[in-house]
This record gives structure tokens, sequence and C-alpha cells, in this order.
């Protein structure tokens, strides 16, 4: 019997042992299915991760675009600043330099020499000729008509053959250019 009774131990042990494997075995399988579970989590992270990155792309590509219109229009502003400040600096410099031209006109009214004239004269070109090159040109006045926004009228008289409002006289130079009046020009006109 004792031959028996160890075989029946050793069958116990045996289904013990496949008990035990099953166990085991189960327990696998339960961690394999939350390992399966977990795997299909991540797909479901990976969704909401990428969502969140398409719409932060989306933001930095708006605000991106943003910053580009703001430098283009930093750019033109300061095209336009740059463009003003340089006409402004040329008007400037012109109003500096106009009396120089005015005392030189001034002058060949009352010298009698020849040679002195034409000097005066060659020096007066040569005057309007650099305003022109910084796009100063001399307002027309004598056989024009009046027109207030370029001539200041010092004095009106009446003189036969010429119609009423037309430019007798300059008495002192005006000069415009493309962006303005730089100085009007003083005048005589029939009444």
């Amino acid at each position: 019997m004792s031959k028996n009774k160890h075989e029946h131990d050793v069958q116990d042990e045996k289904e013990t042992i496949d008990i035990n494997d099953d166990v085991v075995a189960g327990q696998e399988d339960l961690v394999a299915g939350e390992q399966a579970e977990d795997e299909m989590s991540p797909p479901e992270d990976l969704n909401l991760k990428l969502q969140i990155e398409k719409e932060n792309s989306i933001a930095l590509t708006k605000m991106l675009q943003q910053l580009q219109a703001d430098f283009s229009n930093y750019r033109k502003r300061n095209a336009d600043l740059a463009t003003t400040s340089r006409q402004n600096g040329i008007f400037d410099a012109v109003k500096a330099l106009l009396p120089a031209l005015d005392a030189i006109q001034s002058a060949s009214k009352h010298i009698q020499d020849d040679n002195t004239l034409k000097g005066l004269a060659m020096i007066e070109r040569e005057f309007i000729s650099n305003l022109s090159s910084l796009g100063i040109t001399p307002i027309e006045t004598v056989g024009v008509q009046y027109d207030p926004n370029l001539h200041n009228v010092v004095v009106a008289e009446e003189v036969e053959g010429v119609p009423s409002g037309q430019i007798t006289e300059e008495i002192k130079s005006g000069f415009t250019s493309p962006f303005g009046v730089v100085r009007v020009a003083m005048v005589k006109i029939a009444k």
C-alpha cells in the first residue's frame, strides 16, 4: 500500500503542479489582457496628442502669418517714413538756401557790368539746376494766370492789354516739387 500511497501522492503533486500551472497561465493571460488594453489605450492617447499638436500647429501658423503681416506693414511704414523724412530734409535745406538765390537774383537787377551779370546768371542757372536734381522746380510766373496755391500777390495794378489775374512780374521766385510747394512765388498781377 505504501507504493500505492506513494503513487497517489505523486499523482496529487502532479495535479497540484498542473493546477498551479493553470493559475500561472491564467495570471499570464490576465496580464496579457491588461497589456492588450494598455496597448489599446496608447492609440487613443496618441490621437489626443495628435489633435493637440494639430491645434498647436494651427495656432503657431496663424501667429506666424500675423507676424509676417505685421513685419510687412512695419517695412511699408518705415519706407514711407524714410521717403517723408528725406523729402522734409530736402525742403528744409532748400528753404535755408533760397535766400542765397534771392540775393543773386536781386544783385542781378542792380549790377551794370556785363561780365558780372553773366557770372551771376551762370551761378543762378547752376543753383536752379541743382535744385532740379533734387526734384525742386521753379514755379512759372510771368504770363500765366494767378493761382493762389502757387502765387502770392504783392501788387495788383491796371495793365492795358493784359487780362485780369495774369501775372505781369515776378518779385520773388517760387518753387515746387512732386510732394508739394516749397515756397510760393511773390508776384504782380493785372487787375
